[in-house]
C-alpha cells in the first residue's frame, strides 16, 4: 500500500467537512491529522505547509493543496468512484440530520455533559411530550428527563434523526415508546416519514404497520 492522503484539519471546521465529503465521494480513503484550534498554535502545520489555515491536503506524492478551492481543483482530476452519485444522494438525503442537533447531542454523551438524568424506570409511568420548539419528542419518568427523539419537520414531512435513552432505563422497551409516539403522530399529521435514526429504521422494519409512512 503506498502513502496515504493526509488532511489537516478539524470536525468543527465546514471546509473540513466540505473536503471530507468530496472524499468520500470519489471513495479515496485518507489520514484525518487533527490541528491545533487556533492558527497561531499550529507551529508544525505552519512549517510543513507554509499556512496555518485550514483544511491543508498533502497527497500520495507529497505535494500540498492549501484550502478548499487548491483541493477541489486537484481532487476534480482524479477518476470518479462508481459509488460518487449515490453518496451524493444520501448527503442530500441526510441534511435534516446535519442541520439538526443530533451531532451535538451525540457529542454531548460523549463528554458525559447531555441533557439526560437517571431514573428508576419502573417508579412511575412514563410520559411522552412533543416539545416541537425544541424539534423533539421528550420522555419524562416522574419529571426527569430520560429519554428524546430529535426530528425535522418541513414540506410535509418528518425526518426522525436521533433517538436515545438514558442508560439507566435502557432495556425497558422505552425507546419503542418513543418510535411508536412520534410515528403515530406522523400518521396523524399525514406526514411522510424519513427515518435517518437507525433505531427507527430498525422499529419501522420490525412494525410494518408504519412503512406505508416511509418516504420510498
Amino acid at each position: 500500500m503506498g502513502p496515504a492522503i493526509t488532511l489537516y484539519q478539524a470536525e468543527w471546521c465546514p471546509f473540513s467537512s466540505a473536503v471530507r465529503e468530496a472524499l468520500t465521494e470519489l471513495g479515496i480513503d485518507f489520514v484525518a491529522r487533527q490541528v491545533e484550534p487556533w492558527p497561531e498554535q499550529r507551529a508544525e502545520l505552519q512549517r510543513l505547509a507554509g499556512t496555518a489555515q485550514i483544511p491543508v491536503l498533502e497527497a500520495e506524492d507529497g505535494a500540498l493543496y492549501r484550502g478548499t478551492r487548491e483541493i477541489f481543483a486537484h481532487l476534480r482530476e482524479r477518476e470518479p468512484w462508481p459509488f460518487a452519485a449515490e453518496h451524493r444522494h444520501r448527503f442530500a438525503d441526510h441534511r435534516d440530520a446535519r442541520e439538526s442537533d443530533a451531532a451535538g447531542q451525540l457529542v454531548e454523551y460523549f463528554r458525559g455533559t447531555d441533557e439526560l438524568e437517571a431514573a428508576d424506570a419502573s417508579a412511575a409511568e412514563p410520559e411522552i411530550i412533543d416539545v416541537p420548539e425544541a424539534n423533539r419528542y421528550e420522555l419524562r419518568i416522574g419529571g426527569r428527563l430520560v429519554g428524546l427523539a430529535n426530528y425535522r419537520r418541513r414540506d410535509g414531512r418528518i425526518a426522525i434523526t436521533h433517538t436515545e435513552v438514558d442508560p439507566s432505563c435502557e432495556g425497558r422497551g422505552l425507546g419503542s415508546r418513543l418510535a411508536e409516539a412520534a410515528l403515530s403522530d406522523a400518521r396523524r399529521d399525514d406526514l411522510t416519514v424519513v427515518p435517518l435514526c437507525p433505531f427507527i429504521a430498525y422499529y419501522v422494519d420490525k412494525h410494518p404497520e408504519y412503512r406505508e409512512l416511509v418516504a420510498s
